[in-house]
């Protein structure tokens, strides 16, 4: 023997077979099936609680300049945001009535509810604050 040959024994494999390659292909999307599943409820989670924690933030300075005005009619009104606010792709609706808590005291509820839309679904948040009455 002249020149150095190697011999494999017989039934010894020196590639991955079909199956080995199938099988990890199968696991391979598995895991990625989970992680975009995982990336994309995320990707909602966070436009959801964007949308909430604007939502949040505006009712918030709405309600507290209904206070320091301090009185306010009874009255019903909606609409939406303009093209160019920062509210854009939000409606809202205030809604200002009498309450009676207890016998004898009256107050002005003014109550705000903004919707909109996030992922083909409709979100809204409802804030209210009391006023007295005029």
């Amino acid at each position: 023997m002249s020149s150095p040959e190697r011999r494999l024994a017989p039934g010894k494999a020196t590639a991955f077979t079909l199956m080995e390659v199938l099988v990890a292909l199968a696991v391979l999307s598995v895991a990625l099936l989970a992680v975009h599943q995982g990336f994309s409820s995320t990707l909602f989670v966070n436009a959801s609680t964007r949308g909430l924690w604007k939502a949040i933030t505006y009712a918030n300075n709405e309600l507290l300049s209904w206070e320091r005005r301090g009185r306010a009619d009874v009255s019903v009104s909606q609409g939406e945001f303009p093209p160019g606010d920062e509210m854009a792709g939000y409606a809202w609706q205030r809604e200002v009535s009498d309450r009676e808590p207890l016998p004898g005291i009256r107050v002005r509820r003014v109550q705000l509810t903004l919707t909109w839309t996030v992922g083909g679904g409709t979100q809204s948040y409802r804030a209210e604050t009391y006023v007295e009455p005029r």
